[in-house]
């Protein structure tokens, strides 16, 4: 595993935090597909490390973000959307993967949006955080767009079933009411000692962020199902004199997908490439030389031993 420019300063050589009062501890961000949970993360870290897009499902991974301040330090681990459970594997993974953020928090965000309402899906969502058994924070997201002042209506009926320590309007566009609820999450939290030193941001491996980078753009770009049949692997990542080098590959699961992904004369490839080169840039603060090659692994989203070589394991049940 690489650690390099800036995510090897998370990890090595910083000084330890030395408060003695401290509080900290883990929170999970749950909730449905597009209510802003990796926005409201970004929103919270003063930093983009959640990838976004207008599309579902854009993150595949529970995010480890970490916030530091005067006396406290509070883990967040942002989740793919839960969702009802298709055929598919690979939401099956997704859904796997939003659970297990459940585990092992001392806290919970239960994000929603203006446009939520109770149906089946989300009477799952609320025993499955009902059984939690910690503190829940319901979270009312995209405030900035509440121009009928439905807000407190939106969450009534979330908030009689949740009961929760305390519900929050806010917006992760323009980090309207984001401060108060951080404060509060601070309170919430047990003493204890911090779980990474001070100037640590993430732990994901700089090989995930390459990889995450590169997918955000598949999903800005390319249109319908593709982005989610376009599975991104760094293959390799390597320091030389002059920054860091990465080789990805882009595996799609048809034939016919591969060039949709390249586009005509190489264009979209080559536009892909020169964002997430620049994105990476300014995220690890190092010069970064970006290889991008598609290929195809035919059925890659419904075969176990592939998707779990690509980083996606999920269970046999």
């Amino acid at each position: 595993m690489v650690y390099i420019g800036i995510v090897a300063m998370f990890v090595w050589g910083a000084k330890p935090l030395t408060i003695l009062h401290m509080k900290s501890g883990f929170v999970s961000i749950f909730g449905k597909p597009s209510v802003g949970k990796s926005s409201l993360l970004n929103a919270i870290l003063g930093t983009k490390l959640s990838i976004v897009s207008p599309k579902q499902q854009t993150t595949w991974y529970n995010i480890l973000g970490v916030h530091n301040r005067r006396g406290a330090q509070l883990c967040f681990v942002d989740t793919p959307g839960y969702h009802k459970v298709s055929k598919s594997k690979l939401n099956k993974y997704l859904v796997e993967t939003a659970l297990k953020s459940l585990e092992d928090v001392e806290a919970v965000y239960f994000v929603i949006d203006l446009a939520a309402s109770m149906d089946a899906e989300y009477e799952e969502m609320l025993a499955i955080v009902a059984k939690v058994g910690k503190p829940i924070f319901l979270v009312v997201n995209k405030v900035d767009l509440d121009t009928q002042h439905r807000r407190e209506m939106v969450a009534a009926p979330f908030a009689e079933r949740l009961h929760p320590v305390g519900t929050f309007y806010v917006s992760a566009a323009t980090g309207e009411g984001v401060r108060p609820l951080v404060r509060a999450t601070v309170d919430a939290m047990p003493d204890g000692e911090p779980y990474f030193d001070d100037k640590t941001l993430t732990s994901q491996p700089v090989e995930l962020i390459v990889a995450d980078i590169v997918r955000e753009q598949l999903f800005l770009r390319l249109q319908e199902e593709l982005p989610y049949s376009a599975a991104v692997v760094t293959e390799d990542l390597s320091e030389t004199v002059k920054g860091i080098k990465a080789e990805v590959v882009i595996y799609v699961a048809k034939e016919s997908q591969k060039g949709m992904i390249i586009g005509r004369g190489g264009e979209l490839i080559a536009t892909i490439k020169d964002i997430a080169r620049k994105n990476l840039v300014r995220f690890l603060d190092e010069r970064v030389e970006l290889d991008i090659r598609v290929k195809v692994e035919q059925n890659w989203n419904r075969k176990q031993q592939i998707m779990k070589r690509f980083g996606l394991a999920v269970s046999k049940r």
